[in-house]
């Protein structure tokens, strides 16, 4: 039998429905919550996503999540 994947002990949070609007609050709520939120993984449904088993999709979000850890966007100062 395979091995249980470590990133299925990652906190995920999958929204479906809700506008952007509704999920940044939702987010800042939920975030508010954690002593550490940003091991938290948000994600919201694509078309991709919904046709995905989601232990791979928990999976995926979860490397994803790792590697923007550790190589994160340049972010522009605010004007």
């Amino acid at each position: 039998m395979a091995e249980r994947p470590k990133e299925l002990d990652n906190k995920v949070i999958i929204m479906n429905g809700f506008s952007y609007d509704e999920i940044s609050m939702i987010m800042k709520a939920v975030k508010s919550l954690f002593d550490k939120p940003g091991d938290l993984i948000f994600a919201m449904t694509t078309e991709r996503s919904l046709n995905t088993r989601v232990k791979d999709l928990i999976v995926d979000m979860s490397q994803d999540h790792e590697y923007l850890k550790k190589n994160p966007p340049d972010r522009k100062p605010s004007e």
